[in-house]
């Protein structure tokens, strides 16, 4: 068994930072900019990332079944890559830049088509990058540290790009608040553009040695109709283990995806931290990130990948709630209490931890469901089951930020307000929404998570089939 380079690891690794860039426009501050900044309702702005999400349902399953049909001398995975990376990052200009003059419902339009050609062009990225890295390693363990090195750096990107942003590009000069003026969120744009596109290329060229060794599609040509993506999609969904991982990652990411979106509302008038405390949190989200990727693999090897999730799903939960319902609750200080940004960093902490400790193993998950879908039907569908775990991770933005538009719609946080100047009615509904909603999407993904029947010894007994038959 080939076991994978260092290079080659950590080149894939890499590639995973143009999502983390969307990852963080969209779930930070993308609502954020065209509501306080631009003035756009937070309904449509919601609407519009509902909508661009309706069409990833469409647009996922289908590249992920052609991803699985090219041919050619790079392979099935590389050419989509390539072609979808930098038009990408080019995007980020356009999301961040709309032209002066517009009506609201201008903007509207401006941000639904930008997040369309953005999410499709993504989609063409994404799904076979996500699918060449179930095919990397057919070893159990290895798996799971291929998926930590990916989804470690798009959490060290991800921590990386807020704080860079807050301490220098949305930096306070004293008379304005940096987050509230629109030619930052330009400058912001060009810094999404460049690493997206330059990690993405970085990505095709490092893992460019495994292409002789992916598995290569058969002699069929490549059917560009719309019939076989829609065939293999019932196929993988027949798949009972398929059907669970599934439904968790997406409740989990829907919980995860609201979490973030609100955020920076939260940050900003809820507790009213600085930017400079804000940026101060990419501490806890380091270590948080770094513990998940020091100890998951000897909590894989004792517990399993299915009894963790479903720990972890179960304490995500319990952690988004106590910290926001203590101040509802009344059980916390006032605002600017000495205590409250220590319980901040614990919280966040603990909350990236579980986040990435959830999204690495439901990754490697994925990968020994893939080996039993081949046991049971003789194909491998990496393109479509990675098109769905996909489309859960735009979930994680898309559904979390049209909760959170139409949360401060309902709420009645006004365009342009100023921390500490909103009711204490409006912030208590924020709260509630957070608290609620977080937690019972998490309910949701733990009842889904403890019915997944696929540990190591079965993962590994069908592997020894596979090798046998092969």
């Amino acid at each position: 068994m080939r076991k994978i380079t260092a290079l080659e690891k950590w080149s894939y690794a890499i590639g995973n930072i143009p999502y983390a860039v969307k990852d963080t426009a969209f779930g930070t501050f993308v609502v954020f900019y065209y509501t306080q900044v631009m003035g756009l309702s937070g309904t449509l702005a919601g609407l519009a990332m509902l909508i661009a999400l309706s069409w990833d349902a469409i647009s996922d399953p289908i590249v992920g079944s052609w991803s699985d049909a090219v041919r050619s001398r790079w392979g099935r995975r590389h050419p989509l890559i390539l072609a979808g990376g930098v038009p990408t990052a080019l995007c980020f200009l356009f999301l961040f830049n709309p032209p002066a003059g517009l009506t609201e419902f201008q903007i509207f339009l401006w941000l639904l088509v930008v997040s369309l050609v953005l999410r499709t062009l993504l989609t063409i990225y994404y799904i076979p990058f996500q699918a060449m890295g179930a095919e990397m390693s057919m070893d159990y363990d290895e798996r799971t540290v291929i998926a930590k090195a990916r989804i470690t750096v798009a959490w060290l990107a991800g921590m990386a790009l807020p704080t860079i942003a807050y301490s220098l590009i949305f930096r306070s000069d004293g008379s304005a608040d940096g987050r509230l003026i629109a030619e930052n969120y330009v400058l912001y744009g060009v810094m999404s553009t460049v690493l997206a596109a330059a990690t993405a290329l970085f990505c095709v060229w490092g893992t460019r040695s495994t292409i002789p060794h992916l598995p290569q599609a058969d002699k069929q040509s490549l059917n560009l109709s719309l019939k076989k993506p829609l065939s293999d999609f019932f196929i993988a969904v027949a798949n009972v283990n398929f059907r669970r991982t599934i439904g968790t990652k997406l409740a989990f990411g829907v919980c995860a995806g609201t979490y973030t979106a609100l955020g920076l509302y939260l940050g900003t008038y809820f507790w009213e931290f600085s930017t400079q405390q804000m940026a101060g949190l990419v501490l806890p989200t380091l270590f948080g990130a770094l513990t998940a990727f020091t100890i998951l693999s000897g909590l894989g090897k004792r517990w399993g990948k299915p009894k963790l999730i479903t720990f972890f799903c179960m304490a995500f939960g319990v952690n988004s709630i106590w910290f926001i319902g203590g101040r509802l609750l009344g059980l916390l200080p006032d605002n600017g209490h000495a205590i409250l940004y220590p319980l901040m960093i614990l919280t966040t902490y603990i909350q990236v931890f579980l986040i990435v400790s959830l999204q690495v193993m439901g990754a490697s998950l994925l990968a020994d469901i893939l080996d039993e879908q081949e046991l049971q039907t003789g194909f491998r569908q990496e393109g479509v089951f990675f098109a769905a775990s996909a489309f859960v991770y735009k979930a994680t933005t898309g559904f979390g930020n049209f909760a959170a538009g139409v949360t401060i719609d309902l709420a009645g946080l006004q365009p342009g307000a100023e921390p500490g100047t909103v009711p204490a009615s409006v912030l208590d509904s924020l709260g509630w929404f957070m608290g609620l909603g977080v937690g019972s999407c998490c309910l949701i993904a733990w009842y889904c998570a403890r019915r997944v029947r696929l540990g190591r010894a079965k993962a590994e007994a069908i592997r020894q089939q596979l090798a046998a038959s092969a």
